[in-house]
């Protein structure tokens, strides 16, 4: 009897054993990764920026309408380069050929708004 009840807790006990390890495992990953990003969040590398719709050709003129703002993550070097007030944003036009996506930072728009 003693026997049959060994092999029972062996049967239930050792895959029960595998999972344990393999939850505490995942579990110390996943802290390590929550670390990571706190540590990029507190470095301010994760912020909403404005981002182009669609293509503008160089001297194009930057509309509300072109842009939308997401969270992204940015290089700390690049952040002072990041326009995230939409005022100094719309209006300007292209210094150079912008394609979709890209993030719009002070050197790519004249920094006056230009009158034709």
């Amino acid at each position: 009897m003693l026997l049959y009840g060994a092999a029972g807790a062996c049967i239930v006990g050792i895959p029960l054993t595998a999972v344990l390890i393999f939850q505490i495992c995942s579990n110390a990953a996943l802290r390590q990764q929550a670390n990571h990003y706190r540590q990029w969040e507190q470095q301010g590398l994760y912020v909403r920026v404005w981002m182009l719709k669609q293509d503008k050709s160089v001297g194009e003129k930057v509309t509300r309408a072109d842009l939308e703002e997401k969270k992204k993550w940015i290089p700390e070097s690049d952040y002072p380069e990041l326009l995230t007030d939409i005022g100094k944003i719309t209006g300007k036009k292209a210094k150079t050929a912008l394609k979709k996506g890209t993030v719009i930072q002070s050197g790519l728009l004249y920094s006056k708004k230009k009158t034709e």
